[in-house]
């Protein structure tokens, strides 16, 4: 019988190097810790890193998904197309705008929106007039489609885009998880229209809360850096004297040169981040690969995983335990574990306002009740690996 560990570990800590918390003392000792040139500099070394035109820094990813959606115009007349699979900020965003979000189902093995799912819950909800594709209920345009990447792998954009272009949608991809991952020898940040990445604690890299919009539509890039800040025209660090003004009703989502130093030296470890990761889900998947009724994530056959979650699939009618016994036992140990996710339709505010039927997403209910996403991070010792190991295999051999 395996004891439990001395200390609790997380399924996922961030990892801050004495560097970066040099970077950040020196903002703090500048006198200038709000929106200024450290946020300019994270746009711009951003931009550069993932190859796209404009890099937007704002407080969060969520922040970043409703000001893409503000951006193209979406009002209580639209619909908009996501993932059953995700955080709820990729709907509720959506709802911001008294908008109708519309659910498609996901793939049975890596649970991401697919072409063919988005085309299934076209054909059953949707009438196409040539021109605007119609909601038949809500009787709404749909305007958007926010694709979810999960884990750190990628959906198939080079299918989605010309689908989601013959129906004349914009593309707003969810990339909270697929930082630095790569999709057919190109980085997630330029496919869709916007790319929306999270660098919250236990993202890729970190601001501590933070998020960034790239795209290479400078007019939508224009409309969002206006409204990440009140509708002010010129941000303070820009503005040459006292006079500004306010030309729409904006937002208070811009990012600080606290959070944007961080993300400097974050990026610069972004690749040793990355790597380290890699190193644990291969551990993992060499020790797992014999246990009965376990189903392991794949590598991204289309490009390179982010490995941002190790999620783990267990077959009730195979496995030793059930998905909730192994996280009750796991947490005796002293190991953390997590869901990615509670399906948007399980959601009390969601059932309640939209009505959506379960049956029309098999593959996202099996998820549910199978999945578990177990420790990992770059921070992860080789003894907190085995810790992991060994307490799964006991439970599950």
């Amino acid at each position: 019988m395996i004891t439990a560990r001395k200390t609790f570990l997380p399924f996922a800590l961030p990892s801050i190097s004495e560097e970066a918390i040099e970077e950040v003392s020196n903002v703090l000792r500048s006198g200038w810790i709000t929106s200024g040139p450290k946020v300019k500099q994270f746009e711009m070394e951003f931009g550069d890193f993932v190859s796209c035109r404009e890099s937007i820094a704002l407080n969060s990813a969520t922040a970043g998904l409703h000001l893409a959606l503000e951006a193209i115009g979406i009002t209580e007349k639209d619909a908009v197309i996501t993932s059953s699979v995700t955080f709820t900020a990729s709907a509720e965003v959506i709802c911001y705008f008294k908008a109708e979000p519309l659910l498609t189902d996901v793939d049975a093995v890596d649970n991401l929106m697919t072409a063919e799912t988005i085309q299934e819950l076209i054909d059953r909800e949707c009438r196409f007039d040539g021109k605007k594709l119609i909601h038949k209920k809500s009787g709404k345009i749909v305007r958007a489609l926010i694709p979810v990447h999960l884990a750190g792998h990628s959906c198939n954009m080079e299918k989605i885009i010309p689908l989601a272009k013959s129906y004349n949608l914009s593309v707003i991809e969810d990339a909270a998880h697929a930082f630095p991952a790569v999709h057919k020898n190109k980085m997630i940040g330029s496919w869709g229209d916007f790319t929306v990445f999270s660098f919250y604690a236990t993202k890729g890299i970190t601001t501590g809360e933070g998020g960034m919009v790239t795209t290479n539509h400078s007019h939508f890039a224009d409309r969002i850096r206006v409204m990440r800040l009140h509708g002010i025209n010129r941000d303070a660090y820009n503005r040459p004297g006292w006079y500004y003004e306010v030309i729409d009703a904006g937002f208070k989502y811009n990012m600080t040169d606290v959070a944007a130093a961080l993300g400097i030296a974050q990026l610069r470890e972004a690749h040793g981040f990355w790597k380290r990761r890699r190193d644990l889900a291969q551990t993992y998947a060499t020790e797992f690969k014999n246990l009965k009724g376990m189903k392991l994530p794949r590598e991204d056959a289309n490009g390179m995983h982010s490995w941002h979650l190790f999620r783990i699939e267990l077959d009730p009618n195979l496995a030793k335990i059930g998905r909730d016994t192994l996280a009750e036992e796991l947490k005796e140990r002293n190991i953390g574990t997590s869901l990615h996710f509670i399906p948007i339709y399980e959601h009390p505010y969601y059932k309640k306002n939209f009505h959506f039927e379960k049956k029309n997403f098999p593959n996202a209910s099996k998820m549910y009740d199978r999945t578990l996403s177990i420790p990992l991070y770059p921070g992860m010792s080789n003894e907190d690996v085995g810790d992991v190991v060994n307490a799964v295999k006991e439970l599950l051999s």
